[in-house]
């Protein structure tokens, strides 16, 4: 009898912690993700304070991109910020006159800052990047074919807004581009004033979260492929290299563009190459020129996405309306 009522005991016991377990351990996971979020905008709240003080010593926000019209070696905004990123040990050994995947800059590139990740995105992630060093870079080895295993980053800016040819995108689009890929708050190679942001800074997105780079991910799914641009040195996700790539909304239901011009079309979370993309349940962040950080959940619409996007449009817009 002793025996049985133990048995029953431990059954009893069993149940109560597996019924426990049911009502925790959602609630920890629940908590734990929050305050993975709360870290996200956290870290991209940095890089907008960090930006901005390079606006203010520079007069200008820096280039999103170097390497690209004129004669600089390959390099992008994440490089030129990192004395206000607290990472001036870093700045005074990466070397500009050398392309970010050079070897002499190599070590300070491979180095994961936290700054530039997500806490909710996959981790273990690199850009892999196999070239020659370009035609304007010190290094007098021309044909020597370098790598580097580039460490990511969760966060990207504008160099143009794609748009569909029909619905929403009839009226957008115009004979010079109205939504051209030089009216973003950060060019190529150049130093922009705010001045240039005539849409107002809080109107005007800055950065996007654009998470799980360099692999391309389609509404919550993995796809199988090198990434955007293969090993090529303008791959993008590496947070030395070029930061930036052209906006758009796509299919929702297959993640993937074009779109198909009408209200159906996806901003967020559907596709980690062109759209605002993060790995949290109801949306993904973004960083404003003001500096503020705001989440845009998956009503936000191709059109006002793309509003944000353009610094001098003439469209304001409702933070509500995402």
């Amino acid at each position: 009898m002793r025996e049985r009522l133990n048995s029953v005991d431990i059954i009893v016991v069993a149940v109560c912690l597996t019924g426990l377990c049911a009502v925790v351990v959602p609630g920890v996971l629940a908590a734990r993700e929050t305050a993975r979020e709360q870290s996200c905008q956290g870290r991209l709240r940095d890089l907008g304070s960090a930006l901005l003080t390079y606006e203010s010593v520079h007069h200008g926000l820096p280039p999103r991109r170097t390497g690209f019209n004129n004669g600089a070696p390959f390099g992008g905004w994440g490089g030129k910020i990192l004395p206000y990123l607290e990472q001036a040990d870093l700045k005074s050994e990466y070397d500009f006159r050398y392309d970010f995947f050079d070897p002499r800059n190599r070590t300070i590139v491979e180095s994961q800052l936290p700054a530039f990740l997500c806490p909710s995105s996959p981790s273990g992630r690199v850009v892999q990047i196999q070239s020659q060093t370009s035609t304007k870079s010190l290094n007098p080895d021309k044909d020597t074919v370098f790598t580097c295993k580039a460490a990511v980053t969760d966060f990207i800016t504008s160099n143009g807004v794609l748009m569909t040819r029909d619905g929403y995108g009839i009226n957008a689009m115009s004979g010079d581009r109205g939504i051209g890929n030089q009216r973003q708050p950060m060019t190529d190679d150049e130093i922009l004033p705010l001045s240039k942001i005539t849409d107002g800074l809080a109107n005007t997105l800055l950065l996007i979260e654009q998470a799980g780079r360099p692999a391309a991910w389609r509404n919550g799914v993995e796809q199988p492929g090198d990434g955007q641009f293969g090993m090529s040195p303008n791959a993008r996700g590496a947070w030395a290299g070029w930061g930036s790539i052209a906006f758009g909304a796509v299919n929702s239901e297959t993640g993937e563009r074009p779109g198909r011009g009408d209200g159906t079309d996806c901003s967020v979370n559907c596709n980690n190459w062109f759209g605002i993309y993060g790995f949290h349940e109801d949306g993904a962040n973004i960083l404003f020129c003001d500096g503020s950080v705001r989440f845009a959940g998956k009503k936000l619409d191709p059109l006002t996405f793309a509003y944000m996007t353009v610094r001098d449009d003439g469209h304001l817009i409702q933070h509500d309306e995402f």
